[in-house]
């Protein structure tokens, strides 16, 4: 049996309790699944479970696999494009002139349509939702982005069980063990990584109307040439000019430059702090920290979200076994109940 590891990410389904009538995510996609044509129910009918995202591109979504749990809805999207073609490397050999003086022989690369009848799978999420939980494993060209906006479609417009201007969001969670009060109100997001560091900093009690937020954009180590316009804007070009005179002629100017972005936050602004973290949970695969106004976590990433093992169906596939999943999937579910980072 081959094992791949995938990120498992969490995500939690926030509307508006009074509009829902008390209803969960899950309850929801299991009304909208139940939906009838008059001839069978949405389950049954997996040409009414693609969704066309839009655009120029001719991406849809399709619900391809879908199971009640009796006590979660789980289901296996597939990303395809419409007129996709692939590259194929065609193991035939020819004689090609690549410039002026080189002849050389090389394999013909080709691109085809997917045979008549199919589509190229360009991306894969496998999502469960229990109550108002959402756990899902995505691949390739597959986004949490994409992810929403199929739930938000399959509700809404297919399942016809939430009203069209009803808002909701799948909102990324920092763990509860890490973040509770022990470290007080969150201040600064530092993500360490592959990519260059990043701080997202909060400064400034949560009771005031308004705080200071500084953000760090980039950091840059400017040597001479580079530093010299830094150096005459912080002293003035006299001062900057006597300071060039005066070195030796081993010595060098060179400035640790860190750029930020300053101003104040309001209090409505405050919710651009959820927004921030979906982001980071969206976009960054680094370790995300988490700085308190009474402490801090050191170790540990601060998004709710774990790696775990799952089964291929042979070495090499793109493909994850579909009960699997499932089962790997409900596996997190109850780790995170257990260790208190969710309410079940």
């Amino acid at each position: 049996m081959s094992t791949a590891y995938h990120m498992v990410h969490y995500r939690r389904f926030d509307a508006d309790a009074t509009v829902m009538n008390g209803k969960t995510l899950e309850v929801l996609c299991r009304e909208a699944l139940n939906t009838d044509n008059g001839t069978s129910k949405l389950w049954d009918r997996p040409e009414d479970r693609v969704f066309d995202v839009g655009g120029t591109d001719g991406r849809k979504i399709f619900l391809n696999k879908v199971a009640d749990l009796s006590d979660a809805v789980f289901g296996e999207m597939c990303l395809a494009q419409e007129k996709d073609m692939q590259a194929l490397l065609n193991m035939n050999t020819s004689q090609v002139k690549l410039s002026d003086i080189t002849t050389a022989t090389v394999y013909d690369l080709d691109e085809r349509l997917a045979p008549h009848g199919s589509q190229f799978v360009r991306g894969l999420a496998y999502w469960i939702a229990t109550g108002n939980h959402v756990l899902f494993v995505k691949t390739h060209s597959m986004t949490p982005e994409l992810v929403r906006l199929y739930i938000d479609w399959l509700l809404k417009t297919r399942g016809g069980v939430m009203d069209p201007g009803a808002g909701f969001a799948l909102n990324a969670e920092f763990d509860k063990t890490a973040t509770a009060g022990d470290i007080g109100e969150i201040r600064n997001l530092r993500v360490t990584g592959r990519s260059a560091p990043q701080i997202v900093s909060f400064q400034g009690e949560a009771e005031k109307k308004q705080v200071k937020t500084i953000r760090r954009v980039a950091d840059k180590f400017a040597e001479m040439k580079e530093a010299l316009p830094i150096v005459s804007a912080i002293f003035g070009p006299a001062k900057a000019k006597s300071l060039i005179d005066s070195l030796g002629p081993e010595e060098y100017i060179s400035v640790d430059a860190s750029v930020k972005i300053r101003g104040s936050r309001t209090e409505e602004s405050r919710k651009q702090f959820q927004a921030i973290a979906n982001d980071l949970a969206d976009e960054s695969d680094a370790k995300v920290q988490v700085e308190g106004k009474d402490g801090r976590v050191v170790d540990g990433d601060a998004i709710l979200r774990t790696r775990m093992p799952f089964h291929m169906p042979h070495e090499g596939s793109n493909l994850l076994e579909f009960d699997n999943v499932a089962d790997q999937l409900q596996e997190v579910y109850a780790r995170f109940v257990k260790d208190g980072k969710i309410k079940a």
